[in-house]
């Protein structure tokens, strides 16, 4: 793993670090004295080299230069950082167990290339120009390598210290302090690039590697897992401190991981301790002999001198890598590998980079439109394919961009020197939905003079309409134009405007159609607005086929039921440009008249990449704002909103003063408020958290404190539920994001590229072969992932966990898949009646009572619902909320969320978090905004990245794509475009917003059909 933390006292470090009894303490690679050493491209010059001495690193950690020079001599002066790069506990096994030093020079080799590339692409100092500090590229570091070989609670564990001091050469030859937020930022980057390089070194060594988690974590083969538990024991103890304080979070156990830290003991008998370990893993019947011979003896086919591995290993690479090689590349075609001949005659680490990184663009495409440069490389070395590393990766990145299969952005306000790239198809995407708006301009018939319209509205609304309201309904009863944006605040009224608008369509003979993300907003729709409406996900599905299919009495039939029909899309700022560009297409295919495109810019994007209903806005669509908050009932909730609406979230937290609560955990604060209220406030307050763990730990807390009142009744029943795994489809095909234990779910029209049909399987094994072992209740079956077509998007797979669930009378739960024939939808509430031997019955929002028999499959699709995330909040309005945030849940911590938030509530607002100060500035500085292509490329201002004269239209340019040979003229030439309405405070950049991996669209398919029951789920 690797960690970053900032050196606090320059003396303290060289205490630690360089003392004079080092050398006795540690020992290296190669079992000399030398255990530390100099690194960085000024080190030299300043006749740094070599062994680090204890008074020069303490001066240099200072500031001072060997020359006498102070470098940023100011109050309060950062020291440094020490970055520090530590094995998995196999590694160290292997070294100082089985006494593989060679492992140790691998580690040392890949963290010294790992600080050469950050030196080279992270290291920054800061320039004064107009009054503004701006950094700028150094390429140059200071720092002091220190090996390490036990944890705190002595047991081995290799690692390495890399800690860089607080200086740097600008470009014009001065010292100055070391400008380190990229260095911060990319944290996991610098991990990724790390085990790469380790993997890979272990690999020519003989060894074989598992991937295990996040960043490219890994362990070596053949270390059994009972072993590398035995020596974790800083990890147990942990755990154990933070069981017997009930802590549960991250950031808990980070605090947890502070306190208990005991100094690290100095073992003068150094051969005592390392005997004390063999004899441990002796015990447990491990001394690693076996393993090293063998891979001793692999690392020598080949590698006893430079000509055999140039010649017979390439050779032998290529004949083992041959099955992967025409079976990932040749019979599947990638569009962003190569194939053919050109594929055949690479060798096996380049086709592997390639498969890496086309990997990469297409897991980080399913998300975002735009994506870092960074982010791109950690993301394809997260895959842990053998031999890929960060110059393989970069390289073929390089290749991509000069093909133009990936387009480079431009540098905007706020990008803090992110280098953006985003694809080909998602800049044709977002074009073509530009083109579509505008090709509808002018198409529509009107339904009602603008004139004329107000009086009517007025007199079929059910209460009457505020300007806001009556001029968005207006525009949409009058305008010519087949797109209408209406972008309404959270609290506006607009399902009380729609319901009028839809009463007038009804009278002029228009169909209406409601379309929305999910199931719950589709109820929402039909309730609140009086509209039939279905998913957008199941009308896409039905419909998109008629999009090329223009004839034949099926399309005949569609555009029967369409034509001149008004299409009404709520909450479209969770559309994807993907399904934006389809609800256009279908329009115009099917004669739509008019698409209504109703929703707030503000609120949360959708989950899937694009952010289309700003992006129209900014593009200069037929728009109409609804800005008047009829929600909230207070002062003090009206200004919250409002500054929550222009991306104020700091402001907003004090204005709301002592209603922020400060906890060290806040879920259980937040769960312990809620049950302290009486009957009558429980019903009339909702609890928000941002983030699944935190609700996980809110409603298990309710539940208990329910239960322990008499509130939540009887023994109740323990279910087995499936949890969604948060992952893309590209991730789905690699083996190592499989887990024995999960379900893999295979939707309608099953999996055809890998033989599997629809229905639930069970994950059993994952083999080092890179397949997985999967068990449907009859026989197990071999699965190759890797044979999953990289470009097929109409198959549905979806992993799952399970998790035991325990269900009393009166419990509050909520549904998390869909089954339409009985009204029961995804997100959807409902009260546990009674539980019994035949059945659990319950009772729905709608008043239903349903009893279901324990081997009904919605059984397995539901959780407790105390607690609801933001995503399910969007849409819901509450008198009270008790809402959570973590400072700690970084993603989850951005304006988006909080906003949702603070505006679902009339009357009362509690917010619980870890840390107020904290929190405020990462809101500041996350506004939550999803990415786009042509925002990046600098040819739209969506979220106010530059100052833009009054909103004009968008000109899209041609509609078919790019034509190959003029992509250089167009890319070089792309106008500057005006912007959409902004808010006042125009956000800044921050990141991206991560979805929780439990919310996604409503498709039928994500629920498999069981024997007992015939679902009817929404398509």
């Amino acid at each position: 793993m690797h960690s970053i933390a900032s050196v606090r006292s320059a003396a303290g470090a060289a205490n630690y670090f360089a003392k004079d009894d080092f050398k006795d303490t540690y020992y290296t690679a190669d079992g000399s004295a030398e255990v530390s050493e100099w690194g960085g491209a000024e080190a030299e010059a300043l006749g740094l080299s070599g062994e680090v001495a204890r008074d020069t690193f303490e001066k240099t950690l200072s500031g001072v230069l060997p020359s006498g020079e102070g470098v940023a001599q100011v109050e309060n002066r950062r020291n440094g950082l020490d970055l520090t790069f530590s094995v998995p506990k196999s590694v160290s096994l292997m070294a100082y167990i089985a006494g593989d030093k060679r492992v140790l020079a691998a580690n040392l080799s890949a963290v010294q290339k790992t600080m050469t590339w950050v030196e080279k692409n992270l290291a920054e100092g800061r320039k004064d120009i107009e009054g503004r500090k701006v950094p700028v590229r150094t390429g140059n570091l200071v720092y002091a390598l220190f090996q390490h070989d036990t944890s705190r609670a002595l047991d081995p564990q290799a690692h390495v210290h890399a800690v860089v001091a607080n200086l740097t050469r600008m470009p014009d030859g001065k010292w100055q302090a070391l400008h380190a937020d990229k260095i911060w930022s990319n944290n996991t980057t610098i991990g990724a690039i790390y085990h790469a390089y380790l993997r890979a070194g272990l690999e020519q060594l003989g060894y074989q590697v598992e991937m295990k988690g996040k960043h490219g974590t890994f362990e070596i083969v053949g270390v059994p897992k009972a072993v590398i538990d035995a020596f974790s024991q800083r990890r147990e103890a942990i755990l154990e401190k933070a069981a017997e304080l009930g802590i549960v979070s991250p950031k808990g156990r980070d605090g947890v991981t502070t306190t208990t830290r005991d100094p690290k003991l100095n073992v003068e008998d150094r051969g005592t301790l390392v005997q004390g370990w063999i004899d441990k893993a002796a015990a447990l019947g491990f001394d690693g002999k076996s393993l090293l011979a063998s891979a001793e003896a692999r690392a020598g086919q080949g590698l006893s001198d430079s000509r055999l591995e140039r010649g017979f290993r390439a050779v032998t690479d290529a004949i083992t890598g041959a099955r992967e090689i025409i079976g990932g590349f040749l019979r599947s075609p990638d569009p962003l590998v190569d194939s053919g001949l050109a594929r055949a005659t690479k060798s096996s680490v380049v086709a592997r980079s390639q498969l890496a990184v086309a990997s990469a663009v297409r897991i980080l495409s399913e998300r975002e439109a735009a994506f870092g440069h960074h982010q791109l490389s950690k993301t394809a070395l997260d895959l842990g394919l053998k031999g890929v590393t960060i110059e393989t990766v970069e390289h073929r990145i390089g290749q991509l961009i000069e093909n133009r299969q990936l387009i480079q952005g431009v540098a905007r306000i706020g990008d803090k020197g992110v280098e953006m790239l985003t694809t080909q198809e998602a800049l044709r995407t977002e074009e073509n939905i530009l083109a579509a708006v505008e090709t509808g301009t002018g198409k529509a018939t009107p339904m009602q003079s603008a004139a004329d319209a107000p009086e009517r509205l007025q007199a079929v609304a059910d209460r009457p309409l505020n300007a806001g309201q009556l001029g968005a309904a207006t525009l949409i009863l009058s305008s010519a134009d087949r797109t209408v944006a209406i972008q309404g605040i959270a609290g506006a009224g607009k399902s009380t405007m729609l319901q009028a608008v839809a009463r007038v369509a009804e009278a002029e003979g228009r169909k209406v159609l409601g379309l929305a993300f999910q199931n719950k907003m589709v109820a929402d729709l039909a309730e609140g607005a009086g509209i039939q409406s279905q998913t957008i996900a199941s009308f896409v599905l039905a419909n998109e086929k008629f999009v090329t299919e223009r004839e034949g009495p099926r399309f005949e039939g569609a555009r029967s039921r369409l034509a001149g029909a008004m299409l009404v899309v709520d909450e479209t700022s969770m559309v994807s440009s993907n399904d934006m560009l389809r609800l256009h297409q279908i329009a115009d295919a099917l004669g739509v008249d008019k698409l209504v495109l109703v929703g707030d810019r503000q609120q949360l994007s959708s989950i899937d990449a694009g952010k289309s209903f700003a992006m129209i806005q900014a593009g200069g669509g037929t728009m109409a704002r609804m800005d008047e908050n009829i929600r909230q009932r207070t002062d003090t909730l009206r200004t919250v909103a409002a500054l929550a609406n222009v991306g104020k979230a700091g402001e907003a937290m004090k204005v709301l003063g002592d209603k922020v609560h400060e906890s060290e955990s806040p879920p259980e604060t937040a769960a312990e408020m809620w049950l302290a209220l009486g009957d009558e406030d429980r019903a009339a307050t909702a609890v928000f958290a941002s983030g699944r763990e935190s609700r996980a730990i809110i409603n298990q807390r309710i539940q208990d404190g329910l239960a322990a009142e008499g509130s939540v009744r009887g023994e109740g029943i323990h279910l087995t539920v499936y949890e969604r795994v948060n992952l893309t489809r590209e991730e789905l095909r690699y083996a190592s994001f499989y887990r024995p234990g999960q379900t893999l779910d295979v939707g309608r029209g099953g999996a055809q590229d890998v033989g599997l049909g629809q229905g639930r399987y069970d994950v059993t094994k994952v083999l080092p072969s890179g397949k997985v072992e999967l068990f449907d209740g009859r026989r197990r079956i071999r699965f190759d992932p890797q044979k999953l077509s990289p470009t097929e998007k109409r198959d549905r797979l979806e992993l799952t966990e399970r998790k035991d669930l325990h269900v009393r009378e009166g419990d509050r739960i909520r549904w998390t898949a869909n089954d339409k024939a009985r009204d029961l939808h995804n997100a959807a509430l409902a009260r546990v009646l009674s539980v019994d031997g035949s059945g659990v019955t319950v009772e729905t929002t709608t008043r239903q009572t349903l009893t279901l028999d324990l081997g009904d499959p919605m059984l397995s699709r539901l959780d407790l619902a105390y607690a609801l995330n933001m995503h399910m909040a969007q849409g819901i309005t509450t008198d009270k909320a008790i809402t959570v945030m973590d400072s700690h849940e970084r993603n989850l911590s951005n304006q988006r969320l909080f906003n949702v938030g603070v505006t679902r509530v009339r009357d009362d607002l509690t917010m619980v978090v870890d840390d107020k100060q904290k929190l405020e500035r990462q809101l500041d500085a996350n506004p939550g905004n999803k990415t786009s292509a042509l925002e990046t490329l600098g040819r739209l201002d969506i979220d106010g990245k530059k100052a833009g004269p009054e909103r004009a239209k968008f000109d899209p340019g041609p509609i078919d794509g790019i034509n190959l040979a003029a992509q250089d003229d167009i890319l070089a030439d792309l106008p500057p475009l005006p912007d959409g309405p902004l808010p006042t405070a125009a956000p800044p950049k921050g990141d991206d917003l991560k979805a929780p991996a439990d919310l996604k669209p409503d498709k039928a398919d994500l629920l498999p059909p069981l024997p007992e029951r015939s679902l009817g789920l929404d398509l």
